[in-house]
């Protein structure tokens, strides 16, 4: 008898690799990483992943209010007496979207050393990562100005109507300072007298943490450990400002660790009033000198800001709905010249958007404040 080595089957090559990509896509992201992503409703974005199993252009979540009635005492007749279920529903649409790269050629794989073929799948990865939570933010914050660039400039907001247009911020609450779901850092004024110091304070966290517990309906907080907590995404910029802030340095020594096991802890910034603080780059900043519509809505919407703002983001559960899908064509080659030059594509089939209730936010409230400039 011989024996031979087995070889894989070329066909199954794509198929693999496909499942390879998708999970690291998935496993890498940061709000996989920091447990604030799955598939029950205690979590910041919560996964529906009904399209996996079927076909369809949409999912649609089932939301619903807590009781408030007051119930019955003594002997006192329940029956015809029982309350309403306030009920709605939010859809989330999907969408495509694709990312390609093709290698200069056999003599240039050839001439390196490392293998260009896991390299592209790594990149590719990255960059459906970069784009999944790039969409998150936006949606998260509100964000319709296609024209929205990071601190660097770089256009970040291209995107920001993938899959769903992004439910923005009313004008009204932007130019009262607050609202509902709203508060500015000069809440007296709104963003048209947001002045440059007017930086994030604790101060403004507690007022944004009471607001969320307030609203109507409230914003659900996650519970961890039997305890409630809500989460507040930073800039660098404003993280930046709170670590010099001498009442949340000083809060930040005496606090004692907590929660070391639990990855929302664990890469926290720092936690007060309840609140735990991430920092993250893709915080929506508003460069009011370099764009037309200087709001965070975009043309047709929101109101002017009168210094470049950043809008930090309270969550709570359900701030945000992920549409998963599968994804059969996420990972493809192709040859080209005469099978010389080989090119990668993969692609993400799916939809993100904000879960609103009765047109309000069911799981987030945000803050615009300036920020103390680093570049």
């Amino acid at each position: 008898m011989t024996v031979g080595n087995t070889q894989s089957i070329d066909a199954l090559r794509p198929e693999i690799w496909q499942k390879e990509l998708y999970a690291d896509v998935i496993a890498n992201l940061y709000f996989t990483e920091n447990g604030m992503m799955g598939e029950d409703d205690n979590n910041i974005i919560q996964i529906k992943p009904d399209l996996q199993k079927q076909k369809g252009d949409a999912i649609t979540f089932g939301l619903t209010a807590r009781l408030t009635g007051n119930g019955v005492s003594g002997d006192d007749e329940l029956e015809g007496n029982e309350e309403k279920i306030n009920a709605y529903s939010e859809s989330i649409s999907i969408n495509q979207k694709r990312f390609a790269v093709r290698l200069e050629g056999k003599l240039d794989e050839q001439k390196n050393a490392y293998n260009m073929r896991t390299d592209a799948k790594s990149k590719l990865s990255d960059r459906v990562q970069e784009f999944v939570e790039r969409q998150a933010f936006l949606k998260m914050a509100g964000v319709g100005n296609t024209s929205l660039t990071d601190v660097g400039g770089a256009v970040v907001g291209a995107d920001c109507t993938w899959s769903n247009t992004p439910d923005v911020i009313p004008a009204a609450d932007e130019n009262t300072g607050y609202g509902n779901r709203y508060l500015c850092a000069d809440y007296t004024s709104g963003t048209t007298s947001l002045a440059a110091t007017d930086l994030i304070t604790p101060a403004l966290i507690s007022r944004l943490k009471v607001k969320a517990q307030m609203a109507n309906p409230k914003v659900r907080p996650l519970k961890i450990k039997g305890k409630n907590y809500y989460v507040l995404f930073v800039h660098p910029w404003q993280a930046f400002d709170l670590k010099r802030n001498p009442e949340f340095a000083q809060a930040m020594r005496d606090a004692e660790a907590r929660g070391k096991d639990n990855p929302i802890f664990t890469g926290a910034l720092g936690i007060w009033d309840g609140v735990i603080l991430h920092e993250h780059e893709y915080v929506p900043f508003l460069d009011v000198s370099a764009l037309t519509n200087d709001n965070f809505a975009g043309a047709g919407g929101g109101t002017a800001c009168a210094v470049d703002a950043f809008r930090a983001i309270l969550v709570g559960r359900q701030a945000l709905g992920f549409a998963k899908c599968q994804n059969e064509n996420g990972w493809v080659e192709e040859t080209f010249d005469y099978k010389n030059k080989t090119g990668f594509a993969t692609g993400l089939i799916g939809g993100i958007q904000k879960i609103m209730f009765n047109s309000k936010e069911y799981g987030t409230v945000v803050l615009d404040t300036s920020a103390t400039a680093l570049l």
